[in-house]
């Protein structure tokens, strides 16, 4: 069964945003750099799920890039969330039930680790923000939600993600059978609204409404 991996803010300023969350409480550890698409990331830890800081950090590398262009492009009106993932140990099955294809990607942390997984439907997530794109980690231990991290604000997992999809039935069918705190706002415009984060003293609702 998919289950909610990781929520994506596009950041203009990766420090800038570290200082911000951590102003709220969380500890944001660092991610390391996308080889070959000009951007890096800070990961906040929630043990099975993760919030991530994705920002551009070499400008020309970036606009040579599908995936720099689409981040450029989502935070040109400032930072919002961009982007959300499903976690399964069955890619294969699920690109071949959703007719998608599977693309292994990588990502070099500070240490020198390289840590690899395999991503299906990144491509149409960048596309149309609402639809979760789906993840499988070649080693268990290096999935990001399982850094080691102390959030002075006891942060402890996502339990909401509102968001309004731009197109209903594919959503039904991307998310069928997906265990994932979703909630619909009504009458509200497509795109990705918030996420909700338990907290030791209570929800924290982040906002960041993107267009979808």
């Amino acid at each position: 069964m998919p289950t909610l991996s990781q929520i994506i803010f596009g950041v203009g300023d990766l420090d800038a945003a570290t200082d911000r969350f951590r102003g709220l409480g969380f500890d944001v550890l660092e991610g390391g750099v996308h080889p070959g698409v000009g951007t890096a990331n800070r990961v906040i830890p929630l043990g099975d799920q993760y919030i991530e800081l994705l920002g551009v950090v070499a400008l020309e590398e970036a606009r040579a890039s599908e995936y720099g262009v689409s981040l450029l492009r989502a935070i040109a009106d400032g930072d919002r969330l961009v982007r959300w993932s499903l976690r399964t140990d069955t890619i294969d099955d699920v690109a071949a039930r959703l007719g998608i294809g599977v693309e292994a990607r990588r990502r070099m942390r500070p240490d020198g680790e390289l840590l690899t997984w395999r991503a299906a439907g990144l491509d149409l997530a960048l596309a149309d923000a609402t639809l979760p794109f789906f993840m499988q980690w070649d080693r268990a231990d290096q999935y990001p939600g399982l850094m080691a991290a102390a959030h002075p604000n006891g942060a402890r997992r996502v339990t909401g993600l509102t968001v309004a999809p731009r197109d209903a039935e594919r959503f039904e069918k991307w998310t069928a059978g997906a265990d994932a705190p979703l909630r619909f706002p009504a009458d509200a415009a497509p795109g990705l609204w918030s996420v909700t984060v338990e907290t030791a003293g209570g929800d924290l609702t982040l906002g960041g409404q993107t267009r979808a």
